[in-house]
């Protein structure tokens, strides 16, 4: 079974259309963005332009009770106009609450979205700390290296050394072995 790709990037600048009318904005969002080709660095400042947008499109929209009434009708439209605000007025409880639930949402969004910038800014600070102090070699680090690898090599040489006795001692053994054995027949 095969998936298709869902085109993600239209969905969103086709919903940014029929919104922005409704909810008062002016300026149209930055459009025709394709990340795939984009190198990690570049695409993630375009991402960060496209958080900001949906940021500036929060703060923007939040208000939703204090929308223009409009009516496309020529002959009905001030029927119309004076029926969506009654029933603007029937709902100004659940209007204002979603008003101060998107305004809350809205603030959170954009705090979160501050704390991560400051915390991929951070993390790119220490990842560069940290490629610069292991690149470099701590000098005392490098002096510790070299004496264990000094005091290693002389062991080393000491075991040599003690497997030649050793080899030495088993060849004398063995004659001695060997003359016994020959005394005794």
């Amino acid at each position: 079974m095969q998936y298709e790709e869902i085109p993600t990037q239209q969905i969103i600048d086709k919903l940014r259309q029929t919104l922005e009318p409704r909810i008062g904005i002016a300026e149209p969002p930055l459009s025709g963005r394709e990340n795939s080709a984009i190198p990690f660095g570049i695409a993630s400042l375009h991402a960060r332009d496209e958080d900001d947008e949906d940021i500036a499109l929060l703060k923007a929209g939040f208000d939703i009770y204090n929308i223009p009434i409009t009516s496309y009708q020529r002959r009905l439209g001030s029927a119309v106009i004076a029926v969506r605000k009654i029933v603007r007025k029937l709902l100004r409880p659940v209007l204002e609450r979603q008003v101060i639930y998107n305004f809350a949402n809205t603030r959170v969004v954009q705090t979160l979205s501050i704390q991560l910038q400051k915390l991929q800014e951070n993390q790119q600070t220490l990842e560069k700390k940290i490629q610069s102090e292991f690149s470099s070699g701590s000098p005392e680090v490098t002096a510790q290296l070299e004496t264990q690898q000094n005091a290693i090599a002389t062991f080393q040489s000491e075991i040599e050394q003690i497997k030649a006795v050793q080899q030495k001692h088993t060849a004398i053994l063995e004659k001695i072995t060997a003359q016994l054995l020959d005394r005794q027949q």
